[in-house]
């Protein structure tokens, strides 16, 4: 007779304990954790891309001219230039900005880059601005990769700085390693001093000079601050000038430039000038 087959007993395994998956959360938590995430998302989104925006729509506390609610209590306004601006058209800056009331009173030029870039319109630039009669300064954008020694000879054998001209001004945006900008950087403004007989001014964002910056060495130095969309630069140095916009609009130059402020009395806009 055939054997009969004995059925085998199923052995129950304990299922494992863990965390279950989201889809069987209970529906309030779904909602709270939906919730959190937008909330984190809106908050990152208004920061980075809205924020910087509803600064432009505040009303004025002074007078909204070139296209920009200018700050107000400052001695005077001037703009930067570079070859980004394209030709400019000196005699209606200076024309224009007289007949809307709030004349510029200086332009701040670029002339050089690291030790071999010059400007294409720096010799135009100056020419035709001092010619319009605005307090001139050049600057330098300042490569940390590059021998200071180098770049402060390339700015001397470039810029021939004149009386009533201001300092010589170096634009400092780029970090590389800390440590070695801080020593170069001195180099390259002993560089300058020892040429032109007078202390240059530092450009830098308020976030940069405090992240890479932030040795009484360079408190020395006057400090011209860039910081948009606020009411006053944030920055615990002691600063003369203040960008406080690139997105101005000026007659006479096409698109958007840079907009500054000068703060102080007319003794300190004076000892800024070559003498």
């Amino acid at each position: 007779m055939p054997k009969s087959k004995k059925k085998k007993k199923r052995v129950s395994v304990p299922k494992k304990k863990g965390r279950k998956p989201f889809y069987m959360l209970p529906d309030w938590l779904h909602w709270v954790i939906t919730a959190a995430l937008i909330l984190v998302i809106s908050v990152g989104a208004y920061y980075l891309f809205l924020r910087p925006y509803f600064y432009r729509l505040r009303p004025c506390l002074g007078a909204r001219e070139y296209g920009v609610c200018l700050p107000t209590g400052f001695l005077c306004y001037g703009i930067d230039v570079s070859h980004h601006q394209g030709k400019i058209d000196w005699e209606t800056v200076a024309r224009s900005s007289v007949e809307n009331g709030y004349p510029i009173r200086f332009v701040i030029m670029k002339a050089t880059e690291s030790n071999t870039f010059t400007d294409p319109d720096y010799i135009d630039n100056i020419d035709k601005a001092r010619k319009a009669g605005f307090v001139c300064g050049v600057y330098h954008f300042y490569d940390p990769s590059t021998s200071p020694q180098k770049q402060a000879q390339h700015y001397i054998n470039t810029v021939n700085l004149k009386k009533g001209d201001f300092v010589p001004v170096v634009d400092v945006e780029r970090a590389g390693r800390s440590q070695d900008l801080r020593r170069d950087l001195l180099v390259y403004l002993k560089e300058l001093e020892k040429h032109y007989g007078v202390k240059p001014i530092i450009y830098a964002s308020a976030k940069f000079r405090k992240r890479h910056l932030n040795s009484a060495e360079f408190d020395a130095y006057p400090f011209w601050v860039a910081h948009y969309y606020v009411v006053r630069p944030v920055t615990e140095k002691k600063w003369m000038m203040w960008q406080f916009t690139d997105h101005a609009s000026v007659t006479g130059i096409s698109g958007y430039t840079d907009f500054n402020v000068f703060k102080g009395s007319e003794a300190d806009f004076q000892s800024l000038r070559i003498k």
